[in-house]
């Protein structure tokens, strides 16, 4: 039987972090601890299309008469002696392609593969000019000095990004992004077929197995690098790397400060964390090998506490160039016997540093990045020009003493707003079949959807700029919503009819600060901005885009 011609085959694509320039070069990257466990390792140049790289090939073998790692809990189990060798192959193949280097493991090849060597936002940084904004499955993200905390959202069916909750974005560093791609165009990919786009940092993606077409390829993922970022998705994008070695120089003598004092008084600023391209599959780690400078222990789990234990007795040198010339092995058993790969230990570590003039510096996977370097300019910019809208619309001054409801019911009462409550009157669809959803707390003269929050942090804003997006939602995709929706204006609105072809055109947000000032970038929460800027990303993008419109409502004296 002829074997079956593979065209396509799910990878992962990393680029490294420096390019070089001959296989000898290539070579040199590798982890030559892990190749000194392959048997049968052969190696050597090759070339691929019109790029030359490096293959390295080889089987990561059990030691004479040793078993599987799961062998000795099922003969203690079972009662009788359970044994399998395990045979694992591998293979690694780096190209040169123009002025980048790229790898793909085979098998095991990835342990060939060290961290240290990878281009940590690469697949990243691809995702988000990629992605459709409209269809993700899933984000990875983790908040610096949140002791480490990693979340990871999944929607398998793929969502619009603002419903990831990323209105507090800014303070999160994503790590990992996936979904579908309309605008990539691989050498196998139908034309009227979305591509699959997994981007942290590695990429994950289906590329062709024939050298010409694989080269091709990798030349498309370049180009794509150079596009502009999507602008729903340019939050992620809000760290640069620090190239500037006296800077990197100044946080290091910070941070090596702080591995010197006590446990306590730097908790605030570093972590022990989980490396971004280990995150996923940590679960089926059961111990770990940690070596920093002669001191090499054994633990089932990588702690602050630890760590920095164990670099209290390196004297000799700089105890953070301890941690970056240092590893951490992983390992699938507890007995340490079947190895699944290493890392520096410094990417074991995340800190976090901020200079003068309110420079904010991060330490993921062992480098420093800047943050919010250009993001935090280009949010407020956003924000103003969502302010600057202004319409005759006039809202009522709220009174001492009313509460949300009040202030709705009572605007409604006032014949010169001609405004109808629809506070807490929800209208049932198809999904939304058991309270409905809230479609506005005021319906404005011109049929506006009015939004109305008292607010005295970020918390409740973020609320309600999410409830304007799933109202117009829901009557912008539910025929039977809009029915229920003019019913239920008729009822309250004394008889006022709405259109047969309703939909909604403008959303004013009306918001009540602590003392009534008014709502500027400066005095609007720094996570209600980017609350508000994703709701106005996605209301904008509606199939009929709604004007926004952002009123500060004023406090009235008490003797109004």
């Amino acid at each position: 039987m002829a074997e079956k011609v593979v065209r396509t085959r799910q990878v992962t694509l990393h680029r490294l972090w420096r390019t070089p320039t001959s296989a000898d070069e290539l070579f040199d990257v590798l982890d030559h601890e892990q190749l000194d466990e392959l048997e049968d390792l052969d190696f050597g140049p090759v070339a691929v299309a019109d790029c030359s790289g490096l293959w390295v090939q080889g089987s990561f073998r059990t030691k004479a008469g040793e078993s599987a790692e799961w062998c000795a809990a099922a003969s203690r189990t079972l009662g009788h002696t359970v044994h399998f060798a395990d045979t694992h192959s591998a293979g690694l193949l780096q190209l040169i392609v123009d002025d980048a280097a790229y790898a793909i493991a085979y098998g095991q090849g990835y342990r060939l593969l060290p961290s240290e060597a990878k281009d940590h936002r690469f697949g990243l940084e691809f995702a988000i000019r990629a992605l459709d904004p409209t269809h993700v499955h899933k984000l990875m993200r983790r908040r610096p000095g949140a002791r480490g905390r990693t979340e990871v959202t999944l929607m398998p069916n793929g969502s619009a990004i603002w419903a990831f909750d990323v209105a507090d974005a800014y303070a999160d560093l994503v790590g990992r992004a996936s979904g579908k791609s309309q605008t990539i165009q691989l050498s196998r990919s139908r034309p009227t077929q979305a591509t699959s786009v997994d981007g942290g940092v590695g990429l994950q993606i289906r590329l062709a197995t024939d050298p010409v077409e694989l080269v091709s390829d990798i030349r498309t993922i370049t180009g794509v690098l150079n596009r502009e970022r999507r602008p729903e998705l340019e939050f992620i994008d809000r760290i640069t790397p620090v190239r500037d070695t006296d800077l990197v120089d100044q946080l290091d003598d910070d941070i090596e400060n702080l591995l010197t004092d006590t446990p306590e008084n730097i908790s605030h600023r570093l972590s022990a964390v989980v490396p971004m391209d280990l995150a996923e599959g940590i679960e089926d780690i059961r111990a770990f090998k940690v070596r920093l400078g002669k001191s090499n222990r054994t633990s089932l789990e990588v702690t602050l506490d630890r760590l920095l234990n164990q670099a209290r007795i390196v004297r000799e040198r700089p105890r953070l160039q301890a941690f970056r010339d240092g590893r951490v092995y992983a390992f699938k058993d507890e007995a340490c016997t079947h190895p699944v790969g290493s890392s520096k230990a410094v990417q074991w570590l995340e800190a976090t540093a901020v200079l003068p003039k309110d420079r904010h510096f991060a330490m993921v996977d062992g480098r420093w990045y800047e943050i919010d370097a250009e993001y935090r300019n280009r949010l407020r910019q956003r924000v103003h020009q969502l302010l600057e809208t202004r319409s005759a619309l006039a809202l009522r001054a709220w009174r001492p003493g009313e509460t949300e409801r009040d202030y709705n019911e009572n605007s409604a009462l006032d014949p010169d707003f001609n405004f109808i409550c629809l506070d807490r009157r929800g209208v049932k669809d198809e999904f939304h079949n058991k309270w409905g959803f809230e479609a506005c707390d005021l319906l404005g003269p011109d049929n506006e959807l009015i939004h109305v929050k008292q607010a005295t942090s970020s918390s409740p804003l973020s609320h309600l700029f999410s409830q304007a997006c799933v109202a117009v939602q829901g009557l912008e995709g539910s025929a039977q919503a809009r029915t229920r929706f003019r019913e239920l204006v008729r009822q309250q609105g004394r008889g006022r009819e709405l259109p047969h072809d309703f939909v909604p055109t403008k959303v004013v947000f009306g918001i009540l600060l602590k003392k009534g000032e008014a709502v500027t970038p400066s005095t609007l929460f720094p996570f209600a901005q980017v609350a508000l800027i994703q709701a106005a990303r996605m209301l904008q993008s509606a199939r009929v885009p709604i004007d926004i419109e952002v009123r500060g409502i004023k406090l009235a004296s008490a003797a109004t």
